[in-house]
């Protein structure tokens, strides 16, 4: 008897405890990226939290499930969304002047400028980091030489990059606790905020990506990502695949679409943004993943290998952590067309065993992800 009542007196002062409350913050919702699968599986993880970020597109929130729960700090515009890029200099202030609702806890999902966010509050803030601020600390000559105007503007982006790191370090200084989602980014922000973090490698849905009914595969290779330089890279494979006798189809949309389009040989097939209902299909059929940026961890790879397929990766980048040689694909050692061309010529796709490479990705499944999220906003909390 004072057993039973022992267990119901402590049931029912758990379900009287008040639920945490979160808020989540983010950088742009632009486009639905690596980063913004990330997040969503961030808001599934606190389905009650608010979900914040400086810009967004009503298709990208749709199709993250966050509708009834997302606000922005600016307006949905065309001509905004098409070159917010132009204002970076202004969202370090705007972010620090906007503040997010009260909360328990601020969980921020950042690439560039979310992690500058604060709670009228106060609150502690937990930051799951893709990468530090890039055009600022680790690409800032990349991005100079893509802006032309050749050493003057290479020299303008330093002076840029200098000024916005300054901001960047006192946006860090409003991080309770960092988490990283590869190596590559924690030694990162170790170099760059002087921090420490917690790796958590990004989940992958290998219930949705998964193998396909039929075995093999329909001989072309496959570019997905946002189409931007110098960040993704895509032009190395447009160019690698100039001089190949094999077919490439590039899934993804961006600025640099119709300079690619222009350079593309005829053996290049664009088909723009797509849903998962056909981006899988696309990734379950073709002979291998075409994957040449230096990413903070590089998602793409995880999900063509759930869908039992290899992919070609630079040997960089958050790559080395999620792309095994000879298991679920292979490296080439420069950015370079022409390296990444002999790498191409000499691939065999036949030699992976599709159930193999799946069982690669199975090590990044969702369950891990949810949990160690909740557990770390909780302690802050």
């Amino acid at each position: 008897m004072t057993r039973a009542t022992a267990t119901t007196t402590d049931t029912e002062s758990s379900r009287a405890q008040p639920s945490r409350r979160v808020v989540i913050g983010h950088d742009f919702l632009e486009a639905y990226g690596g980063a913004e699968r990330i997040a969503a599986e961030i808001a599934a993880a606190f389905p009650e939290a608010g979900f914040h970020a400086i810009l967004g597109r009503s298709q990208v929130v749709r199709r993250m499930g966050i509708e009834e729960r997302f606000s922005a700090l600016l307006p949905e515009n065309p001509v905004l969304l098409r070159h917010y890029r132009t204002l970076a200099p202004l969202y370090p202030a705007l972010v620090a002047a906007r503040p997010l609702p009260e909360a328990d806890v601020l969980v921020t999902s950042s690439y560039a400028f979310a992690h500058g966010f604060r709670t009228r509050n106060a609150a502690p803030q937990l930051c799951y980091c893709y990468s530090p601020l890039r055009f600022a600390w680790s690409m800032a000559g990349d991005y100079g030489r893509q802006a032309g105007a050749g050493r003057p503007g290479v020299a303008a982006m330093r002076l840029l990059a200098g000024g916005m790191r300054a901001l960047d370090r006192r946006a860090a200084g409003r991080v309770t606790r960092y988490v990283a989602e590869s190596g590559y980014v924690q030694a990162q922000i170790r170099e760059f905020y002087g921090r420490e973090a917690e790796v958590l490698h990004p989940p992958v849905d290998t219930d949705r990506f998964r193998l396909p009914e039929a075995e093999g595969h329909d001989d072309y290779f496959l570019f997905c990502g946002r189409l931007v330089e110098p960040y993704k890279r895509p032009h190395l494979a447009v160019e690698a695949f100039r001089d190949l006798p094999h077919r490439l189809v590039v899934a993804g949309g961006g600025p640099e679409l119709e300079k690619l389009q222009s350079k593309a040989g005829p053996n290049v097939e664009f088909v723009g943004h797509v849903e998962d209902d056909v981006l899988i299909p696309l990734m379950q059929r073709c002979a291998a993943a075409i994957f040449p940026s230096q990413d903070d961890f590089g998602l793409i790879p995880v999900e063509v290998a759930a869908c039992g397929r290899p992919t070609i990766a630079f040997a960089g980048g958050g790559a080395l952590e999620t792309v095994a040689p000879g298991v679920s694909g292979e490296f080439f050692g420069r950015q370079e067309a022409a390296t990444l061309r002999q790498v191409v010529e000499d691939f065999k796709p036949d030699d992976y065993d599709p159930e193999e490479v799946r069982r690669h990705a199975e090590g990044w499944a969702r369950s891990r992800f949810t949990m160690r999220i909740r557990e770390l906003a909780e302690d802050l909390a």
